[in-house]
């Protein structure tokens, strides 16, 4: 049961940053800049302060305002830049690229999160980093593909996204609460 709690909470988290994300490369591409990253800035926040108030839900952690704050600067920041990059296309961008940058950009964010967060044991930081680094490998990929979908398709798309994010975080992340179950 513990284990489906985290599914459902971590679900929470993600759609909307994913939703928003995935607009922001959508007006990205059709030129529409300012919008896109102020989807891009909303999505930071809103799913920035769901991860603060729902992760004691789910496992009892309480998050530092730090952490808070790396990620709403992070998320912000990384969604306009990968909106600008899935957004327009060039010839050395590609699957590779996209699983290059999309990893290490995960990995980052994990290593950031874990410095903001004192007394962090290693083990989650290796952990966390291990499933946003390939969370982000195999999703930017995907994220490119929306921008030349119909935009509620694109979204549905997202919210799918999403639930695949969920799935492979929460095995990693929360996989000792099957232990609890």
């Amino acid at each position: 049961m513990a284990f489906i709690n985290a599914i459902f909470w971590e679900f929470v988290q993600n759609v909307p940053v994913l939703v928003l994300f995935v607009a922001a490369v959508w007006l990205w591409a059709k030129g529409r800049r300012r919008e896109a990253i102020v989807c891009s800035v909303i999505g930071a926040v809103v799913g920035s302060l769901l991860i603060r108030f729902t992760e004691p839900l789910i496992s009892g952690y309480h998050e530092p305002w730090a952490v808070t704050l790396v990620n709403i600067v992070a998320f912000a920041g990384l969604q306009v830049l990968f909106a600008a990059y899935l957004g327009t296309e060039s010839r050395w961008s590609s699957w590779k690229t996209d699983a290059l940058f999309g990893g290490g950009a995960g990995v980052g964010l994990a290593l950031a999160q874990g410095a903001a967060s004192d007394g962090s044991p290693w083990i989650g930081i290796a952990l966390h980093s291990l499933a946003l680094g390939l969370v982000g490998a195999l999703l930017l990929s995907g994220f490119r593909r929306q921008k030349d979908k119909p935009l509620q398709t694109a979204l549905l798309n997202a919210a799918w996204l999403a639930l695949l994010m969920t799935l492979l975080i929460s095995a990693i992340d929360y996989s000792y609460l099957f232990l609890l179950a």
